[in-house]
């Protein structure tokens, strides 16, 4: 039996409260230490063994109450997998008589459907990443109204998830002016415009966060880039170099820098920061470049090998086809060249190039496609000019930065 902890009544096993009181029976029994204290009166003077069995009965009591829920939300959790598939049946039949009709394109229709999920998907995790930059701002506020930051960052980051991103921008732009020295909403600002492609606006406040974060890796790379292509190479070699200091696995750093020191003649010194970025991303752009850049140095057989590499990996690299078609040229394989030739203008025929190389049979008639920028003669657009491919590289590099990155390399 079991004896209520409040009244004493006797009760029997199965019961879970008690007949006389109607209080909740916790499991007690007649201890050696409560016979000792004279039985029931015991009840009076509890001890450790009655306090070690009260909470085992409060915990078997949750345990029992989680067990009833878990067993609902199975229940539940079945319910909607069962519903889930009668609907994606009706849909799938719908579909298909649809597509018998010729009223839909099922294989169409589908790629839509993912397409629109990935969506969603995309959606809620840029508004996570959104809210965590927001949680680091506040967190990094010197200022005096953190009310009104924290207002003006709120509406910016709500026009930002709305698409409306160019009137929330000037929200961030507000807030900064509450805390000026805010190196994390100076390099979230200064982030965007780069990534718009505004680089004078980008600079501007990426400096503000260099400033403040001496170490922000990701915003020295950013004004590398920046200063590299508006011809002010030496600053643009310091902010790389010290990128590099910082990472010595930079993609962008070494890529910059390699293309910087092409356009300043130092072939070999940019070849050896070109291989290092090949390593770090063997891609048929990188294999192009590198490959380019061997040809530019003399060595037209290292140069052969990267370009076909890069061709092996992307048959539809165009550039890459015509450059080879240069090297068989000058090594008097005509046949070999025309068929290079040829297939690169057949995958652009836009390419007045490829239409005079197809008339060529004198490779000192032919030029190769400009990559590399001299800043002798201009020393603007010096690391993103080029291949269209080469550009959206580097932007990749630099732009595929999650918001836990730049927050360890704070704390860093």
């Amino acid at each position: 039996m079991i004896i209520c902890q409040k009244c004493t009544h006797k009760n029997p096993y199965d019961r879970e409260s008690c007949v006389q009181c109607g209080t909740r029976l916790m499991l007690i029994t007649n201890t050696r230490t409560a016979a000792a204290y004279g039985g029931i009166e015991s009840l009076l003077r509890p001890t450790l063994e009655e306090h070690l069995l009260e909470r085992i009965t409060a915990l078997e009591t949750a345990l029992m109450r989680t067990q009833d829920r878990l067993e609902i939300m199975l229940e539940l959790l079945h319910r909607q997998a069962t519903s889930g598939l009668y609907d994606h049946a009706m849909i799938d039949a719908l579909v298909e008589h649809l597509s018998e009709r010729g009223a839909v394109e099922g294989g169409k229709l589908e790629i839509l459907w993912r397409d629109r999920v990935a969506e969603h998907y995309e959606e809620a995790s840029e508004k996570d990443k959104l809210e965590k930059v927001l949680e680091l701002m506040l967190g990094d506020f010197g200022g005096d109204n953190i009310d009104l930051f924290a207002r003006l960052l709120d509406t910016g980051a709500d026009l930002f998830l709305e698409g409306n991103a160019k009137r929330g921008i000037r929200y961030f732009e507000k807030a900064l002016v509450l805390d000026p020295a805010n190196a994390i909403l100076a390099f979230f600002i200064g982030e965007h415009f780069f990534r718009i492609n505004k680089p004078t606006l980008a600079q501007l406040y990426l400096e503000r966060a260099i400033n403040k974060e001496p170490e922000n890796h990701l915003a020295m790379l950013m004004l590398g880039v920046i200063c590299g292509d508006n011809g002010e190479l030496d600053l643009a070699k310091n902010y790389l170099t010290r990128a590099l200091k910082l990472k010595k696995d930079s993609f962008t750093a070494h890529y910059g820098l390699g293309r910087i020191l092409a356009s300043e003649g130092k072939l070999r010194e940019a070849i050896g920061h070109l291989k290092q970025a090949l390593r770090l991303k063997p891609t048929p752009e990188m294999y192009y470049l590198v490959g380019r850049a061997y040809l530019d140095y003399g060595r037209a057989e290292v140069a052969m090998r990267h370009l076909r590499r890069c061709v092996d990996l992307d048959p539809k690299f165009d550039a890459a086809l015509y450059h080879l078609g240069l090297i068989y040229l000058k090594q008097n394989e005509t046949l070999l060249a025309q068929e290079h030739f040829q297939a690169a203008h057949d995958l652009n025929p836009r390419e007045p190039r490829y239409r005079v190389a197809l008339r060529t049979r004198k490779a000192a008639s032919l030029t190769p496609l400009p990559v590399f920028g001299r800043a002798a003669v201009s020393n603007r657009k010096v690391v993103t000019s080029g291949d269209v491919r080469l550009v959206e590289l580097l932007r990749s590099d630099l732009l595929d930065v999650n918001v836990e990155g730049r927050k360890s390399q704070k704390r860093g």
